[in-house]
């Protein structure tokens, strides 16, 4: 397998960054001549880092350089090494340097693309049935750096200092018995057993925690890298990853192209709609000098223009229309007349039955004074 780095000098706005595909099993970059990737700079050592192969793992160490490394922002320790990842990026000085893995696609991509990754899809599903890559955890720095302890199914073993541990660290930082890792069928976990110290999965302490391909896991003052091939399905190498992208730019035009019909019909619409605003107004101009000539302007076209010196035929129609609507309105007046008529009549009915009663209360109250 290939690798892929991507030098871009963050010094110089504007530079082009410039590519180097390795196959080398180690790769070196530094200032000096004899590196595979060369960065011409004073502040970068002259061999300043260093990228080894383990199968189908790549790992980054600081080769004691006077201005260190960082992977991601974050430092790397001298004498330690770091995991890398698809689109990792190690700053040597004021350089960027991007990682990537390249698949051996053979020549004739077009013609033998889906074999290769048919290939690859049933190597990684007879790898899962036979279980052919162990799970494991592998040792980052310390005298015992690239050990790696196998993780296996149904399997549970302890790390400590003590004799009774199954895996012995001679480490003042890690307790007698320190943790414990037992692989069963939800996964790899890590349990704290009550040390000093504590246990750390990506840099966070926890007491227990389900590990991932590629987790941290510090022990005291040693660092382990949990490897677990058959749970990195998206590791994978940017040319696999080119026939989706092609096949989805093929599928791309054919709905790129409904929306360029809509803008062709709407640009002759535009056209037509200023003609036709043309055209009315040379015929208002041929119609204005034909009655400029006669003397004698069509009742409807001073409606038009309102602004033109022609009055003088304005006043004629409006004589005849309120002649037409004259006789309806005094028919219309008499009807609330006669509305207001009726209720005038009703007011007066309670007046009249009051003055009756009073008039009888009178003749009573007279009886009354002359019986007595």
């Amino acid at each position: 397998m290939s690798v892929r780095l991507t030098v871009k000098q963050s010094s110089e706005a504007g530079a082009k960054p410039t590519e180097h595909v390795l196959d080398d099993a180690v790769i070196t970059l530094g200032r000096d001549k004899g590196c595979q990737v060369v960065l011409a700079q004073q502040a970068v050592s002259r061999s300043h880092a260093r990228i080894t192969q383990e199968g189908n793992l790549f790992f980054l160490e600081d080769l004691g350089s006077a201005y260190g490394t960082q992977v991601n922002g974050k430092p790397l320790p001298k004498g330690e090494k770091r995991l890398l990842r698809n689109g990792d990026v190690i700053v040597i000085a004021q350089f960027d340097v991007r990682f990537d893995k390249v698949a051996d696609l053979p020549h004739d991509v077009e013609s033998q693309k889906t074999s290769f990754v048919a290939r690859n899809m049933v190597k990684d599903v007879m790898r899962g049935l036979s279980g052919g890559e162990e799970r494991y955890l592998r040792v980052m720095n310390g005298p015992r750096e690239g050990e790696r302890l196998e993780v296996n199914d149904a399997q549970e073993f302890t790390i400590g200092r003590d004799d009774s541990a199954d895996v012995i660290f001679r480490d003042d930082l890690i307790s007698r018995q320190h943790v414990k890792v037992r692989r069963d069928w939800s996964g790899t976990h890590v349990e704290d057993l009550g040390s000093r110290n504590g246990i750390k999965v990506n840099r966070k302490r926890v007491n227990r925690k389900t590990l991932k391909d590629g987790d941290e896991l510090e022990v005291g003052g040693v660092r382990f890298v949990y490897v677990c091939p058959s749970e990195a399905p998206e590791e994978q190498s940017e040319a696999l990853a080119a026939p989706v992208v092609s096949a989805r730019l093929d599928n791309e035009p054919s709905s790129r192209t409904h929306p360029l019909p809509a803008a062709r019909e709407r640009t002759p619409s535009g056209k037509r709609s200023g003609t036709s605003t043309e055209k009315p107004a040379e015929e208002e101009q041929e119609q204005e000098q034909e009655q400029e000539a006669s003397g004698e302007p069509a009742a409807e076209e001073p409606a038009a223009a309102q602004p033109e010196p022609e009055p003088a035929a304005e006043p004629e129609p409006p004589v005849e229309e309120p002649v037409k609507p004259a006789p309806p309105p005094p028919v219309r007046r008499k009807e609330p007349e006669s509305e207001v008529a009726e209720p005038d009549v009703k007011r007066y009915i309670p007046l009249v039955a009051l003055g009756v009663i009073f008039l009888m209360a009178v003749g009573v109250l007279i009886a009354l004074f002359v019986g007595v």
